[in-house]
Protein backbone atom coordinates (compact mmCIF):
# COMPACT_ATOMS: atom_id res chain seq x y z
CA UNK A 1 0.00 0.00 0.00
CA UNK A 2 1.20 3.28 -0.86
CA UNK A 3 1.13 5.96 1.92
CA UNK A 4 1.46 10.15 0.83
CA UNK A 5 4.54 9.83 3.15
CA UNK A 6 6.31 7.63 1.36
CA UNK A 7 5.52 9.02 -2.18
CA UNK A 8 8.78 10.11 -2.84
CA UNK A 9 9.93 6.60 -2.16
CA UNK A 10 10.71 4.08 -4.99
CA UNK A 11 7.18 2.33 -5.78
CA UNK A 12 6.53 3.95 -2.49
CA UNK A 13 7.87 2.15 -0.59
CA UNK A 14 9.44 3.42 2.92
CA UNK A 15 12.50 1.07 3.01
CA UNK A 16 13.37 1.90 -0.84
CA UNK A 17 15.54 4.32 -1.73
CA UNK A 18 14.15 8.09 -1.99
CA UNK A 19 13.84 9.11 -5.66
CA UNK A 20 16.69 10.58 -6.93
CA UNK A 21 19.46 8.88 -5.07
CA UNK A 22 22.19 8.09 -6.43
CA UNK A 23 22.89 4.51 -5.61
CA UNK A 24 26.06 2.35 -6.19
CA UNK A 25 26.73 -1.01 -7.54
CA UNK A 26 29.56 -3.31 -8.77
CA UNK A 27 31.05 -3.62 -12.28
CA UNK A 28 28.75 -6.52 -12.69
CA UNK A 29 25.28 -4.92 -11.98
CA UNK A 30 25.97 -1.67 -13.58
CA UNK A 31 27.01 -3.64 -17.26
CA UNK A 32 25.46 -7.20 -16.80
CA UNK A 33 21.56 -5.27 -16.09
CA UNK A 34 21.84 -2.39 -17.85
CA UNK A 35 18.07 -2.02 -17.27
CA UNK A 36 18.33 -1.51 -13.66
CA UNK A 37 18.43 1.81 -13.88
CA UNK A 38 14.95 2.46 -14.48
CA UNK A 39 13.66 0.85 -11.70
CA UNK A 40 15.42 3.20 -9.36
CA UNK A 41 14.51 6.35 -11.96
CA UNK A 42 17.85 7.16 -12.38
CA UNK A 43 20.12 7.85 -15.97
CA UNK A 44 23.05 5.52 -14.66
CA UNK A 45 23.58 3.25 -12.08
CA UNK A 46 27.17 4.61 -10.11
CA UNK A 47 30.14 2.77 -9.23
CA UNK A 48 30.04 1.63 -5.23
CA UNK A 49 33.25 3.67 -5.23
CA UNK A 50 31.55 7.03 -6.11
CA UNK A 51 31.60 9.62 -3.67
CA UNK A 52 28.34 10.97 -4.61
CA UNK A 53 26.35 8.07 -3.74
CA UNK A 54 23.68 7.87 -1.58
CA UNK A 55 23.09 4.10 -1.04
CA UNK A 56 24.69 0.56 -2.16
CA UNK A 57 22.52 -2.23 -4.27
CA UNK A 58 23.28 -5.60 -4.76
CA UNK A 59 21.86 -8.21 -6.73
CA UNK A 60 21.43 -11.46 -4.93
CA UNK A 61 23.91 -13.65 -3.31
CA UNK A 62 26.96 -12.48 -5.89
CA UNK A 63 30.43 -12.28 -4.12
CA UNK A 64 30.29 -8.72 -5.01
CA UNK A 65 27.23 -8.03 -2.48
CA UNK A 66 29.43 -8.44 0.24
CA UNK A 67 32.02 -5.85 -1.61
CA UNK A 68 29.18 -3.05 -1.52
CA UNK A 69 28.01 -3.84 1.11
CA UNK A 70 30.93 -3.40 3.65
CA UNK A 71 31.05 -0.12 1.74
CA UNK A 72 27.38 0.99 2.21
CA UNK A 73 28.42 0.11 6.23
CA UNK A 74 32.03 1.72 6.03
CA UNK A 75 30.26 4.67 4.61
CA UNK A 76 27.09 4.78 7.04
CA UNK A 77 24.97 4.66 3.98
CA UNK A 78 21.60 2.27 3.05
CA UNK A 79 22.33 -1.04 1.20
CA UNK A 80 19.25 -2.92 -0.80
CA UNK A 81 19.55 -6.42 -1.56
CA UNK A 82 18.02 -6.94 -4.91
CA UNK A 83 16.02 -9.82 -6.56
CA UNK A 84 13.44 -10.80 -8.83
CA UNK A 85 10.03 -10.59 -7.75
CA UNK A 86 7.86 -13.62 -7.59
CA UNK A 87 6.03 -12.80 -10.95
CA UNK A 88 8.72 -12.55 -13.17
CA UNK A 89 7.96 -12.80 -16.82
CA UNK A 90 7.01 -14.42 -19.50
CA UNK A 91 10.35 -16.05 -20.69
CA UNK A 92 13.24 -16.71 -18.86
CA UNK A 93 15.78 -13.92 -17.75
CA UNK A 94 18.67 -15.96 -19.20
CA UNK A 95 17.17 -15.65 -22.77
CA UNK A 96 17.18 -12.14 -22.29
CA UNK A 97 13.57 -11.34 -21.16
CA UNK A 98 13.29 -8.50 -18.91
CA UNK A 99 11.66 -8.66 -16.05
CA UNK A 100 7.94 -7.21 -14.48
CA UNK A 101 9.17 -7.25 -11.27
CA UNK A 102 12.07 -6.90 -9.07
CA UNK A 103 12.50 -6.11 -5.05
CA UNK A 104 14.74 -4.01 -2.90
CA UNK A 105 15.44 -5.32 0.43
CA UNK A 106 16.86 -3.09 2.81
CA UNK A 107 16.97 -6.29 5.48
CA UNK A 108 18.54 -8.70 3.72
CA UNK A 109 17.46 -11.41 0.96
CA UNK A 110 13.96 -12.18 1.17
CA UNK A 111 15.57 -16.43 0.88
CA UNK A 112 17.73 -15.52 4.20
CA UNK A 113 16.19 -17.69 7.04
CA UNK A 114 19.30 -16.62 8.92
CA UNK A 115 17.97 -12.78 9.68
CA UNK A 116 14.36 -11.11 9.21
CA UNK A 117 14.16 -9.97 5.28
CA UNK A 118 11.95 -7.45 4.68
CA UNK A 119 9.35 -9.55 3.07
CA UNK A 120 9.81 -11.75 6.28
CA UNK A 121 7.95 -8.62 8.25
CA UNK A 122 5.56 -8.17 5.80
CA UNK A 123 4.12 -10.96 6.29
CA UNK A 124 4.05 -11.01 10.02
CA UNK A 125 2.52 -7.33 9.95
CA UNK A 126 -0.57 -8.09 6.95
CA UNK A 127 -3.71 -7.11 8.25
CA UNK A 128 -6.87 -7.77 7.06
CA UNK A 129 -7.05 -5.63 4.28
CA UNK A 130 -4.03 -7.26 2.93
CA UNK A 131 -6.19 -10.40 3.89
CA UNK A 132 -8.96 -9.29 1.17
CA UNK A 133 -6.12 -8.13 -1.80
CA UNK A 134 -4.37 -11.17 -1.01
CA UNK A 135 -7.56 -13.36 -2.02
CA UNK A 136 -7.68 -11.26 -4.85
CA UNK A 137 -4.52 -11.80 -6.21
CA UNK A 138 -4.02 -15.16 -5.41
CA UNK A 139 -7.53 -15.74 -7.31
CA UNK A 140 -5.82 -13.82 -10.65
CA UNK A 141 -2.89 -15.86 -10.10
CA UNK A 142 -4.29 -19.80 -9.87
CA UNK A 143 -6.97 -18.96 -12.45
CA UNK A 144 -4.52 -18.02 -14.94
CA UNK A 145 -2.06 -20.73 -14.16
CA UNK A 146 0.91 -18.25 -13.25
CA UNK A 147 4.10 -18.47 -11.65
CA UNK A 148 7.47 -16.95 -11.57
CA UNK A 149 8.12 -17.53 -15.12
CA UNK A 150 5.08 -18.39 -17.65
CA UNK A 151 6.93 -19.48 -21.18
CA UNK A 152 5.71 -23.44 -20.52
CA UNK A 153 3.14 -25.24 -22.44
CA UNK A 154 0.12 -26.09 -19.83
CA UNK A 155 -0.10 -29.74 -20.64
CA UNK A 156 -0.82 -32.89 -18.64
CA UNK A 157 2.79 -34.43 -17.57
CA UNK A 158 3.29 -38.25 -18.76
CA UNK A 159 3.47 -39.82 -15.97
CA UNK A 160 2.22 -43.71 -15.01
CA UNK A 161 -1.10 -44.57 -13.41
CA UNK A 162 -1.67 -44.98 -9.70
CA UNK A 163 -3.72 -45.29 -6.80
CA UNK A 164 -1.03 -43.96 -4.28
CA UNK A 165 -0.56 -40.68 -3.08
CA UNK A 166 1.43 -38.78 -5.45
CA UNK A 167 4.31 -36.68 -4.46
CA UNK A 168 6.01 -34.35 -6.07
CA UNK A 169 9.81 -33.83 -4.74
CA UNK A 170 11.41 -30.64 -6.37
CA UNK A 171 15.13 -30.96 -7.07
CA UNK A 172 17.01 -27.92 -7.11
CA UNK A 173 20.70 -27.21 -9.14
CA UNK A 174 23.92 -27.20 -6.75
CA UNK A 175 24.62 -23.64 -6.02
CA UNK A 176 21.37 -22.55 -5.69
CA UNK A 177 21.93 -19.57 -3.56
CA UNK A 178 18.43 -20.42 -2.10
CA UNK A 179 19.13 -23.92 -0.56
CA UNK A 180 21.65 -22.62 1.70
CA UNK A 181 20.48 -19.36 2.95
CA UNK A 182 17.30 -21.20 3.74
CA UNK A 183 19.43 -23.32 5.60
CA UNK A 184 19.45 -26.49 3.38
CA UNK A 185 21.87 -28.46 2.66
CA UNK A 186 22.84 -31.64 0.14
CA UNK A 187 21.85 -33.63 3.48
CA UNK A 188 18.44 -32.10 3.32
CA UNK A 189 17.63 -33.71 -0.08
CA UNK A 190 18.77 -36.96 1.01
CA UNK A 191 16.61 -37.23 3.73
CA UNK A 192 13.32 -35.74 1.79
CA UNK A 193 14.15 -38.63 -0.88
CA UNK A 194 14.59 -40.85 2.19
CA UNK A 195 11.00 -40.12 4.27
CA UNK A 196 9.20 -40.24 0.58
CA UNK A 197 10.62 -43.49 -0.68
CA UNK A 198 9.70 -45.10 2.91
CA UNK A 199 6.27 -42.99 3.02
CA UNK A 200 4.46 -45.99 0.06
CA UNK A 201 3.82 -43.38 -2.22
CA UNK A 202 4.12 -42.59 -6.21
CA UNK A 203 7.72 -40.70 -5.79
CA UNK A 204 8.05 -37.96 -8.62
CA UNK A 205 11.12 -35.73 -8.56
CA UNK A 206 10.56 -32.86 -10.68
CA UNK A 207 14.69 -32.26 -12.01
CA UNK A 208 15.81 -29.50 -14.75
CA UNK A 209 16.46 -30.60 -17.83
CA UNK A 210 20.16 -28.87 -18.06
CA UNK A 211 21.12 -31.74 -15.07
CA UNK A 212 19.52 -34.91 -16.99
CA UNK A 213 21.94 -33.36 -19.83
CA UNK A 214 24.89 -33.24 -17.83
CA UNK A 215 25.44 -29.68 -18.31
CA UNK A 216 24.90 -28.86 -14.47
CA UNK A 217 24.43 -31.02 -11.16
CA UNK A 218 21.28 -31.04 -8.69
CA UNK A 219 21.31 -31.95 -5.64
CA UNK A 220 18.69 -35.08 -5.58
CA UNK A 221 18.96 -36.35 -9.62
CA UNK A 222 21.63 -38.67 -9.35
CA UNK A 223 20.82 -40.31 -6.19
CA UNK A 224 17.08 -40.62 -7.29
CA UNK A 225 18.24 -42.11 -10.66
CA UNK A 226 19.75 -45.22 -8.91
CA UNK A 227 16.57 -45.93 -6.66
CA UNK A 228 13.56 -47.95 -7.26
CA UNK A 229 10.44 -46.17 -7.30
CA UNK A 230 11.39 -43.24 -8.29
CA UNK A 231 10.21 -41.71 -11.74
CA UNK A 232 12.06 -38.54 -12.99
CA UNK A 233 10.11 -35.93 -14.80
CA UNK A 234 12.09 -32.63 -16.64
CA UNK A 235 8.71 -32.05 -19.06
CA UNK A 236 8.85 -28.99 -20.49
CA UNK A 237 5.19 -28.36 -19.25
CA UNK A 238 4.23 -25.66 -16.65
CA UNK A 239 4.11 -25.10 -13.15
CA UNK A 240 0.52 -25.27 -13.07
CA UNK A 241 0.59 -28.75 -15.17
CA UNK A 242 2.28 -30.49 -12.60
CA UNK A 243 0.73 -29.61 -9.65
CA UNK A 244 -2.51 -30.57 -11.53
CA UNK A 245 -1.63 -34.03 -11.01
CA UNK A 246 0.07 -34.43 -7.64
CA UNK A 247 -1.28 -34.49 -4.16
CA UNK A 248 1.94 -32.83 -2.16
CA UNK A 249 4.89 -31.01 -2.89
CA UNK A 250 7.72 -31.94 -1.10
CA UNK A 251 10.71 -29.30 -1.32
CA UNK A 252 13.67 -27.94 0.46
CA UNK A 253 13.53 -24.14 -0.62
CA UNK A 254 11.87 -24.07 -4.28
CA UNK A 255 9.27 -21.27 -5.62
CA UNK A 256 7.48 -24.50 -6.28
CA UNK A 257 5.84 -24.97 -2.74
CA UNK A 258 5.18 -21.11 -2.74
CA UNK A 259 3.13 -22.13 -6.29
CA UNK A 260 1.91 -25.26 -4.36
CA UNK A 261 0.52 -23.04 -1.22
CA UNK A 262 -1.78 -20.44 -3.67
CA UNK A 263 -3.53 -23.80 -5.26
CA UNK A 264 -4.20 -25.45 -1.29
CA UNK A 265 -1.99 -27.97 -2.09
CA UNK A 266 0.14 -29.75 1.05
CA UNK A 267 3.45 -28.84 1.33
CA UNK A 268 6.59 -30.22 3.49
CA UNK A 269 9.99 -28.22 3.70
CA UNK A 270 13.21 -29.70 4.46
CA UNK A 271 14.98 -25.84 4.80
CA UNK A 272 13.06 -22.55 6.13
CA UNK A 273 11.98 -20.89 2.63
CA UNK A 274 10.11 -17.81 3.67
CA UNK A 275 7.06 -19.45 3.16
CA UNK A 276 7.41 -21.83 5.99
CA UNK A 277 7.19 -21.44 9.52
CA UNK A 278 4.07 -19.91 9.73
CA UNK A 279 1.40 -22.71 9.83
CA UNK A 280 0.72 -23.41 6.49
CA UNK A 281 3.66 -26.22 5.84
CA UNK A 282 5.09 -29.31 7.59
CA UNK A 283 8.06 -28.20 8.44
CA UNK A 284 10.74 -30.64 8.74
CA UNK A 285 13.86 -28.43 8.22
CA UNK A 286 16.68 -29.34 10.96
CA UNK A 287 16.99 -27.84 14.09
CA UNK A 288 19.04 -24.64 12.47
CA UNK A 289 16.74 -23.71 10.12
CA UNK A 290 13.81 -24.29 12.89
CA UNK A 291 15.46 -22.10 15.79
CA UNK A 292 16.07 -19.72 13.26
CA UNK A 293 12.74 -18.72 12.71
CA UNK A 294 10.93 -20.02 15.79
CA UNK A 295 11.63 -16.17 17.30
CA UNK A 296 10.75 -14.59 14.33
CA UNK A 297 7.79 -15.82 12.68
CA UNK A 298 5.02 -16.75 15.48
CA UNK A 299 2.16 -15.73 13.98
CA UNK A 300 -0.01 -18.26 11.61
CA UNK A 301 -0.62 -16.19 8.92
CA UNK A 302 -3.14 -17.15 6.20
CA UNK A 303 -2.13 -17.67 2.51
CA UNK A 304 -3.34 -14.54 1.70
CA UNK A 305 -1.41 -12.74 4.10
CA UNK A 306 1.75 -14.11 1.68
CA UNK A 307 0.30 -13.77 -1.32
CA UNK A 308 -0.41 -10.16 -0.70
CA UNK A 309 3.22 -9.13 0.80
CA UNK A 310 4.82 -11.54 -2.18
CA UNK A 311 2.72 -10.34 -4.95
CA UNK A 312 2.19 -6.64 -3.66
CA UNK A 313 3.82 -5.17 -0.56
CA UNK A 314 6.85 -6.17 -1.37
CA UNK A 315 7.68 -5.97 -4.97
CA UNK A 316 8.44 -2.82 -7.42
CA UNK A 317 6.36 -3.51 -11.41
CA UNK A 318 7.39 -1.89 -13.88
CA UNK A 319 6.36 -2.43 -17.68
CA UNK A 320 9.47 -2.94 -19.70
CA UNK A 321 8.13 -1.34 -22.67
CA UNK A 322 8.44 1.75 -21.02
CA UNK A 323 9.41 1.28 -17.87
CA UNK A 324 6.36 3.41 -16.33
CA UNK A 325 5.27 1.84 -12.88
CA UNK A 326 2.61 -0.86 -12.55
CA UNK A 327 0.91 -3.01 -10.32
CA UNK A 328 0.42 -6.83 -9.99
CA UNK A 329 -2.51 -6.88 -11.79
CA UNK A 330 -1.44 -4.88 -15.00
CA UNK A 331 1.56 -7.46 -14.63
CA UNK A 332 -0.58 -10.38 -14.64
CA UNK A 333 -2.22 -8.65 -18.14
CA UNK A 334 1.12 -8.40 -19.65
CA UNK A 335 2.27 -12.31 -19.16
CA UNK A 336 -1.48 -13.10 -20.34
CA UNK A 337 -1.27 -10.94 -23.31
CA UNK A 338 2.30 -12.37 -24.37
CA UNK A 339 0.98 -15.64 -24.10
CA UNK A 340 -1.90 -14.75 -26.42
CA UNK A 341 0.76 -13.39 -28.91
CA UNK A 342 4.09 -13.91 -28.55
CA UNK A 343 5.40 -11.25 -30.15
CA UNK A 344 4.44 -9.01 -27.10
CA UNK A 345 6.41 -10.90 -24.59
Amino acid sequence: MTFPEFANHIGGKSWSPRIGTPLGATTWVRKGIPWLKYYFDLPEISSAFSSEIGGTIAWGGRLGSKLTKAIAAARGLPHWHLEDGFLRSLGLGKTGTLPLSIVADDLGLSVNAARASRLERLIAEAGAADVESGALIRDAVVQNRLSKYNHLPHNPPSLERTFKRRLLLIDQVVGDVSVGRALGSAASFERMLDDALSSGAQCVVRTHPDVLAGYRKGYMTEAAAIRTGVILSAEPVSVASMLDVVDEVWTVSSQFGFDALLRGIPVRCYAAPFYAGWGLTDDRMGRRGKAAIAQRRQVVRRVDHLAAAAFSLYPMYRNPSNWKPIDVFDAIDLILAGQRCPSQG
